[in-house]
Parts: C-alpha cells; structure tokens; sequence
C-alpha cells in the first residue's frame, strides 16, 4: 500500500511536497505553467501536516513556497493553522490566481511573496510567461492585483519577486506594474539564468532564445525600484541591497564587485 493511501485510511491529510528543511516547504503543483519553472519538473512526496510541523519545530519562521501552495488549500491552512499557533512567523510566496484563498490564509501569515511577471495589462507577454491563454492570462493579473491589495489592506508586509527576463522586463514595464501595485515593503530583482535551481533554460521558452542579463540592467531597473519599495535587493552572480539610501554589496560565485 502507497504511503499516501495508508495515512488517508487513517483519516490523515497529505500535503503533497517537493523539500521540506532549513526551515522552508517547497510544495508541489501549481495553477500556472510558466515555462522557465523548475518545480513543475521535479519530484514530490506526500508528507502529513503533522510530520511537516515536527520537521520545523526548531524554527522561528518559516517560508512557504514551492510551486504554488494555495492550490492544496485545505492542506495548506491546517498546516499554517498548527505553526501559527506554535509560534511561528510565517512568509507565504503565491502567485495570487486565488485571492480567496489569500484572504482565508490572511490571520496565519506575517509576510507575502508575489511574483510580479509583466506589465498587468500586457496581455500576449503574460500568455507566454504563465503558460495560460491570453483571457486566463488576463484573469490572473487581475486576481494577481486582488491578492495584493487583500494583503495590503490588513497590513502585511508585502514582498515583490521579479525574474528581470530580457525583452519581458523593460524599465517602462517595470514602472508601470509598481504603478499598480504601489509601495510596498520590499522589491527582489533576480538575474534570470543566474541560478539554475530557479529558471529552466531548455523547454518551450528556448524558442524565445534568452539570454541572461547583465548585472548592470539589474542595476538601472533598480532606479525605479526604489521609489516603491523600502528595500530592493538585486540577486544573481552578485547581490546589492538598497536599503535606507545605502547600499551594500555581497559577491556570490567567483565575480569580484570593483
């Protein structure tokens, strides 16, 4: 008998996961198919929420993400339900399709993580990046508004996570979407193809033929950045943090900042 079937007979729910360790729970399945995603590929194992919580019980805080966590809603709650009421502080990372689920999950979570991915009005573009048709597209950006503003209103802190792919974040695009949004607490611009554990280089988004961006794009989409946010981070072959009208580096790999 499968793992999974044996805990549901005994009337235990299983979340099904990628990672859980070092005080993060990467979870599987996702309602987009972007077509850089890394998650979408990988292995998952069922895990009960009760074997999850004890693997994080030495933690203060916790972040959620993975692929997208609110699609496993029932799951999802009861597990930020038990570390929640253990004291954790919790950073949930979502797409925000399901604003309904975000305002479900609103009394558990300390901080939320959206991936910002085009200019919301950018129809075509977020076609290709979500892997949906042009109108669930559509759908998602203005869901994805909804979710923000839902957190937003009851005061959490809100951090943007922007994948700087060429030829889909442009400085213009960029300053339209923070438009929208508004400020914010914090705003990461991450080099894309810097990490492979985060992007996919071969797959459907080949045909686009993208190359990593310069460090120094990063940089100038940093200039916009920081009239929305309190802090931008800039991460890939190095990391910079804007924070307070300072500034301070960090060399990651073998590059060295002059």
């Amino acid at each position: 008998m499968r793992y999974s079937e044996a805990i549901r007979r005994l009337g235990i729910e299983a979340m099904k996961v990628i990672k859980v360790g070092r005080c993060r729970v990467e979870v599987a399945f996702c309602n987009l198919r972007c077509p850089y995603c890394v998650h979408l590929f990988q292995e998952h194992r069922d895990l009960s929420v009760d074997e999850i919580v004890e693997k994080l019980g030495e933690c203060e805080s916790v972040y959620i993400g993975g692929a997208e966590p609110t699609v496993q809603k029932k799951e999802l709650k009861q597990l930020l339900e038990k570390l929640y009421h253990n004291g954790k502080s919790i950073t949930l990372k979502t797409d925000g399709m399901l604003p309904d689920v975000i305002e479900e999950l609103l009394q558990f979570v300390s901080k939320f993580v959206f991936e910002l991915k085009a200019e919301f009005d950018d129809t075509d573009n977020l076609s290709k990046l979500t892997g949906l048709d042009r109108e669930r597209a559509a759908k998602y950006a203005g869901n994805l508004l909804k979710s923000i503003e839902i957190a937003r209103k009851r005061e959490k802190k809100i951090k943007l996570w922007i994948r700087v792919i060429p030829g889909f974040v442009t400085k213009q695009s960029l300053e339209k979407a923070l438009e929208r949004v508004g400020k914010v607490n914090e705003i990461m611009l991450y080099q894309f193809l810097s990490n492979p554990k985060w992007d996919r280089e071969s797959g459907e988004f080949s045909e686009f033929k993208i190359k990593k961006p310069d460090f120094e794009y990063l940089i100038k989409l940093a200039d916009i950045a920081v009239n929305f946010a309190e802090r931008v981070v800039l991460t890939g072959e190095k990391r910079v943090v804007l924070e307070g009208g300072g500034r301070k580096e960090k060399v990651i790999g073998e590059q060295v900042i002059k």
